[in-house]
């Protein structure tokens, strides 16, 4: 019996034929080792683009809000794939959050989301609830679970702006100490994510400093 159980075991190291072509080839680690350098590249240009844009120095930010630097950070196994992120600005204070986060996940899209909570989002709540309109005309999605730290387009997790109630809009925006507002890019804009995430970014502090 034991025996058996052993044998059974190692068949499950027995690898497919794609399985095995892949691990006797370096060329794929090789390309993909090169693919996220560039991506990490990709987002040192982002975080330039973000702090050199008009609505960044004109944005009212609180000191704190900016006292942390960028941040780039990398990893194999969101969801079982690699992934690379930039957080710029990235205020995280207890509950109190102002963040923006700009994200490439492996086969899927790249993403930047506007984390807001604690304090720093009842701050920004009746503007942002008043602004629905402004969010749905320029793409934006809103994240409907429970976890700020799901980042995944995935499942439901996020529905677009455009696709949701007046009533609705005002329920989402209140249910919970955060709220996450983001926008995907699909990899084929590869060339445009740049200009398209800097984009989003000005356009979301417009509407933040939205003083009517």
């Amino acid at each position: 019996m034991h025996l058996k159980i052993a044998l059974n075991y190692m068949e499950n190291f027995e690898l497919t034929a794609a399985e095995a072509e892949v691990a006797m080839s370096a060329d794929l680690l090789l390309l993909k080792n090169r693919v996220m350098g560039k991506v990490v590249d990709m987002m040192g240009a982002i975080h330039r683009g973000l702090e050199e844009t008009q609505a960044h120095h004109a944005f009212a930010f609180e000191p704190a809000w900016l006292q942390q630097s960028a941040k780039i950070s990398k990893g194999e196994q969101y969801r079982q794939l690699p992934w690379v992120m930039l957080d710029f600005p990235r205020y995280f204070s207890g509950k109190d959050v102002f963040a923006f986060r700009t994200m490439f996940w492996w086969g899927h899209y790249f993403s930047s989301t506007l984390h807001l909570a604690g304090k720093v989002k009842e701050r920004f709540l009746d503007t942002i609830a008043d602004n629905q309109s402004v969010l749905a005309a320029n793409g934006f999605q809103v994240y409907l679970g429970d976890d700020p730290w799901e980042h995944d387009f995935e499942g439901g997790n996020y529905k677009p702006i455009g696709n949701i109630s007046l009533a609705d809009w005002r329920l989402v925006t209140d249910r919970h100490d955060f709220l996450k507002i983001a926008k995907p890019f699909s990899l084929a804009q590869w060339g445009e994510v740049k200009n398209e995430v800097v984009a989003a970014y000005a356009a979301l502090l417009a509407l933040l400093d939205n003083k009517g």
